[in-house]
């Protein structure tokens, strides 16, 4: 692991090579033939208890695990840098256009496959356009991680998973016990349980950012609510294989702060903000496509939590609409090739650019129905 900076020539050596590598492997991918989407285990299958298992993965998440699990643990609001919010984050204004709909928080609870131990976490999704109406987007890492070794992160799979469409935390109590089930305050649109999962091939094989292609589709249902979710919401639109560097938006709901990028000498203290994982944060600039994986790389300070948020293209701020064509899933970090340039181009935001194998995931997720 590279622990300090390195000198500018051995950074002019690497970038000259990280760029010959972009120009041979990723700058232009070649066409080929999709790669079938890999469906994880469905969290409520079918059958005759399938309402009554929904129920229950639904009202599971407590207003108190909810707190546990999607607000940081440093008892802090979210705070702005010296000079205010800034195109590398700042709060969507609530109840302002489709995304405010579309945009949720989507809470976890995983299980150690070796271990059986459980723990939870939260991330960032979206509901697109699809056939049955009932798709949310988000990072596949949301759904399983296995790290070499089983260090860092494990070997862990969800086995417990909500969607909360336009999740508002600003009444969310940090009371990490309470019983009561969030009210229209916190989850205006209802809570909806996760019943099927999708990831990529690439990520079903190596689900530890080495071979990238990080995103998943979920189908989600509702209890209380027979209506698809894109009924309730309205769904932003989906598409694949775009051209790259273009103006982009991110949308997500940043969490966690001891993990939020800010190295010693990588981000001026001008620029430092804090994150609660309270309200819907954006991220927008121009991207680029980075030389390693076929992502797309933009200048942003959101934390961890803002996983699996929406990349959109032609985005409105008036509307709150756009395309989506990406969806956040990693920091550029000095463990990993890219990372070099994120020490000369300061925080940056990587987020996997919908090909192929994405829209193999996606056609999987719209043909399959919610039960």
């Amino acid at each position: 692991m590279l622990t300090r900076m390195p000198s500018r020539h051995a950074l002019t050596a690497v970038l000259g090579l990280l760029a010959l590598t972009a120009a041979l492997l990723t700058a232009a991918p070649p066409a080929r033939a999709a790669v079938p989407a890999f469906e994880l285990r469905p969290l409520v299958p079918a059958g005759p208890d399938h309402q009554e298992r929904l129920r229950a993965e639904v009202e599971y998440w407590t207003l108190g695990k909810m707190a546990d699990a999607g607000l940081n643990n440093e008892d802090r609001d979210a705070t702005a840098p010296p000079g205010g919010w800034d195109d590398l984050s700042r709060p969507w204004p609530r109840e302002h256009g489709r995304i405010s709909r579309t945009a949720g928080k989507i809470f976890m609870e995983y299980t150690d496959v070796e271990t059986g131990a459980t723990s939870t976490s939260s991330c960032s999704g979206n509901v697109v356009s699809s056939a049955n109406r009932s798709v949310v987007l988000t990072a596949a890492h949301c759904l399983r991680i296995h790290t070499p070794l089983d260090v860092g992160f494990g070997n862990v799979v969800a086995t417990n998973m909500v969607f909360v469409p336009g999740f508002d935390g600003a009444n969310l109590p940090r009371d990490t016990s309470s019983t009561r089930l969030p009210g229209k305050d916190i989850a205006p649109y209802g809570v909806w349980g996760v019943t099927r999962q999708w990831i990529t091939h690439t990520w079903s094989r190596s689900a530890d950012w080495l071979l990238g292609r990080d995103m998943a589709a979920v189908v989600v249902a509702n209890p209380d609510d027979p209506r698809p979710i894109a009924e309730v919401t309205g769904g932003q639109e989906v598409a694949f294989g775009q051209p790259q560097n273009q103006t982009h938006h991110v949308f997500g709901y940043p969490t966690i702060n001891e993990r939020n990028h800010y190295r010693p000498g990588n981000v001026p203290a001008a620029l430092q903000r804090t994150f609660d994982g309270r309200g819907l944060m954006v991220t927008q600039g121009t991207t680029h496509n980075d030389p390693v994986y076929y992502n797309d790389v933009l200048a942003g300070a959101q934390s961890p939590g803002c996983s699996g948020g929406a990349l959109l293209q032609n985005f409105d701020p008036a509307t709150g609409a756009g395309v989506q064509v990406g969806v956040f899933s990693r920091y550029d970090d000095p463990a990993q090739i890219i990372g070099i340039l994120g020490w000369v181009q300061g925080p940056n935001m990587s987020s996997t650019h919908f090909g192929a194998e994405e829209q193999a995931v996606y056609n999987a997720a719209q043909a399959a129905s919610p039960a």
